[in-house]
């Protein structure tokens, strides 16, 4: 019997190295596919990466069907998005038990610094004056976890708004006019006061999307 799990265990393994799909997800991170069978070979030694891996494919790849379906509302992709980080968080750290939010933003704590950066930079406070504050990493954290909620529990969700390939063809020609896409969120400051502030997103779902990916794999490495 014990043989027997061993050889269908086996024949899973070489069927996930070559999964064209596992590959499709893996490709963005690692271009080469000597470097992605190297990666899958690692997660496969255990069944806590093993689990990661393939949680952070299903995720991901949900929220790419969610987006070609509802590609106007991207707050339902996020859904998705978020469910990964809280996966791959919670089985990170051993299930321990704490919420979604904590668990989102035990996800983040290993994102690429240059990731980091781009959020930074393209979740900006808009003002009527033109100008933008930059937010703290934080409040990002907190208006996609926002965001997150009022689509699972069908509130405003429609509101949170990315940039399209046109507004990213403006955004770079330099004639980027219009603030882009504006989404309004409740912000708390250090005071404890809540404030409702308009967001300017130049931003991507494709590029949230990868910087998910990313930092997925950041944490599938924290366990290797």
């Amino acid at each position: 019997m014990a043989n027997d799990f061993k050889l269908i265990d086996n024949i899973t393994k070489q069927r996930l190295m070559a999964d064209p799909e596992l590959h499709t997800f893996l490709t963005p991170v690692f271009a080469e596919e000597p470097e992605r069978r190297v990666f899958i070979k690692r997660c496969l030694r255990k069944n806590k990466t093993r689990r990661m891996l393939l949680h952070a494919q299903d995720y991901l790849e949900m929220a790419d069907d969610q987006r070609q379906t509802r590609h106007t509302e991207p707050a339902l992709s996020l859904i998705f998005l978020m469910a990964m980080s809280e996966s791959l968080a919670k089985t990170r750290m051993g299930n321990k038990k704490f919420g979604s939010a904590a668990a989102a933003r035990s996800f983040f704590k290993y994102i690429l610094p240059a990731d980091k950066q781009s959020l930074k930079q393209k979740f900006r406070r808009a003002l009527l004056s033109a100008q933008h504050h930059e937010l703290r990493f934080s409040s990002i954290l907190k208006i996609l976890y926002e965001n997150r909620n009022k689509a699972v529990h069908g509130d405003d969700y429609f509101i949170f708004q990315l940039m399209d390939e046109s507004t990213r063809v403006e955004y770079e020609s330099g004639n980027y006019t219009h603030f882009g896409q504006l989404t309004h969120v409740t912000l708390v400051s250090k005071s404890k006061k809540r404030k409702r502030v308009t967001i300017d997103l130049i931003l991507t779902y494709e590029e949230l999307r990868d910087i998910f990916r990313r930092t997925a794999i950041e944490n599938i490495k924290q366990n290797l």
